[in-house]
């Protein structure tokens, strides 16, 4: 990739977070005037997100870049896009499914599966790393919003399990 092609990313992924802070956030995101716990509020974390985002593009457009000889032994050959939509394919189908079946399943269960699958197309092999990934994230979530930000994440059919 050219320092030029990098560069431009970069400048597009700030772009996109500066949109989505200050266009996609108060627009989507309806917020009550006071809110006590700053982190429970409704913006907090979409705002946390597009700020990463937009310094991961700042940093991506002026952090200087090796240049290197498109000739260089051992650099893996770019795939071509249409190569990848399968993939593509597949991990969208992943994020419909798991759309649809979270009303019913709750969130927790689908999260799983879903991380598990995502991991998997990333081709990470490992059993363990792969069962660590899918399980302890969405656990660890669930936890922090039932039982320290005291917001129910929704179970579908599993909700006799929380009593």
């Amino acid at each position: 990739m050219t320092l030029k092609k990098e560069r431009f990313i970069g400048l597009a992924v700030a772009v996109l977070g500066l949109l989505t802070l200050f266009v996609l956030i108060p627009i989507g995101i309806d917020s009550p005037d006071y809110v006590e716990v700053l982190a429970l509020a409704p913006e907090f974390w979409p705002i946390i997100v597009g700020c990463l985002f937009t310094l991961s593009g700042i940093f991506m457009a002026i952090r200087p870049f090796e240049e290197k000889d498109d000739d260089e032994e051992g650099a893996p050959e770019p795939v071509p896009w249409l190569e990848r939509l399968p993939k593509l394919a597949m991990i969208l189908g992943c994020l419909f499914i798991f759309y649809f079946v979270a009303p019913y399943l709750g969130f927790v269960l689908p999260a799983v599966v879903l991380t598990f699958l995502l991991a998997w197309f990333a081709e990470e092999r490992r059993w363990h790393t792969l069962i660590l990934v899918s399980i302890i994230p969405p656990v660890l979530l669930y936890v922090f919003f039932v039982f320290i930000a005291n917001i129910p994440i929704p179970l579908g059919h599993f909700e006799f399990i929380r009593g």
